[in-house]
């Protein structure tokens, strides 16, 4: 059947649309042709060919590991996730800083400043959020304790001392010198900045 119209593809889009030789082939578009179902290979990432409406995400991958392959930004994103717990959250944290830090750096002057100031404080507060979320999903596993919660571990230690060290002469001195200290430790932890 013919078309009444021409269709013009450029070169590149022709260059792009393979075709499968096996009809049982996985790769095959899952959409249908005038002979049944079309028989272009689909898109990477897609059930589809081009002409079905089929998108490639190898674009998206092909962006994120350029990103990823200067070596200065995977030393940058190692040294913002470098913890191991929820590390896919601390990744996209970690990448969202990295951009950030790009964009800044790409300001020249002070008319780019007001050009990135909408984008850079979207920026701000995805990360915002990433931050938040990955703090409540520590908090949820137990991964981060409360100071009340290190102040009664210091207590349980300080018995613990107590109950070794009961047969020593003077054993209350030495157990309040350690417990001063661990006082004054706990007293002066903070928790590790974002």
């Amino acid at each position: 059947m013919a078309l009444p119209f021409t269709v013009l593809q450029s070169k590149e889009q022709e260059a792009q649309v393979n075709r499968v030789k096996d009809p049982a082939d996985p790769r095959r578009c899952q959409g249908a042709a005038p002979d049944g179902q079309c028989m272009n290979e689909a898109e990477s990432g897609s059930d589809f060919c081009r002409a079905h409406g089929g998108h490639s995400t190898a674009e998206a991958q092909e962006k994120r590991l350029y990103l990823l392959t200067k070596a200065k930004h995977r030393e940058r994103l190692a040294q913002l996730s470098e913890h191991e717990e929820i590390k896919s959250l601390r990744d996209e944290i970690a990448l969202a800083r990295m951009l950030i830090e790009e964009r800044f750096n790409a300001i020249k002057n002070d008319s780019d400043l007001l050009a990135a100031f909408g984008p850079i404080n979207t920026s701000l507060l995805t990360v915002e959020r990433l931050v938040k979320s990955a703090h409540q999903i520590e908090q949820n596993l137990g991964n981060l304790l409360a100071k009340t919660s290190v102040l009664a571990l210091g207590q349980s230690i300080s018995r613990i001392l107590i109950d070794e060290l009961e047969d020593l002469p003077d054993y209350e001195e030495i157990v309040d010198r350690i417990n001063e200290r661990i006082i004054t430790t706990i007293a002066s932890a903070g928790n590790p900045t974002e």
